[in-house]
């Protein structure tokens, strides 16, 4: 079982946004999130805890993408599986995809 060993509060100017990033003993990420904006106590009030959704979606893409992981910063990466996760759901929340409108969704999200 992972254990929390540390947790970094980073703010990543190039994307506007807040990330909290927990880390096992190995120094392997176990826990994400993010705020976008630089309101930092709103972040630390409302954000640092772990997002399970982003968290697995990121876990994934270590195996999706490992060239990629290793061949740029931690941060960078993460970035990215942030960027991808958030798209993915806003889209999703903006063509009311719920169970039963797949060929909806997938039309949408295609764009065919």
């Amino acid at each position: 079982m992972e254990e929390l060993d540390r947790v970094v509060h980073q703010w990543c100017d190039d994307n506007d946004r807040w990330m909290y990033i927990e880390y096992d003993r190995d120094g392997k990420v176990m826990g994400l999130n993010f705020m976008q904006g630089d309101e930092y106590e709103c972040f630390k009030k409302d954000w640092c805890v772990s997002d399970k959704g982003l968290t697995a979606f990121y876990k994934q893409m270590l195996y999706t993408f490992a060239y990629e992981q290793k061949n740029v910063p931690e941060h960078c990466f993460i970035n990215s599986c942030m960027w991808a996760y958030h798209s993915a759901i806003s889209e999703y929340e903006h063509n009311d995809c719920k169970i039963g409108n797949a060929k909806k969704c997938c039309k949408a999200i295609s764009g065919r």
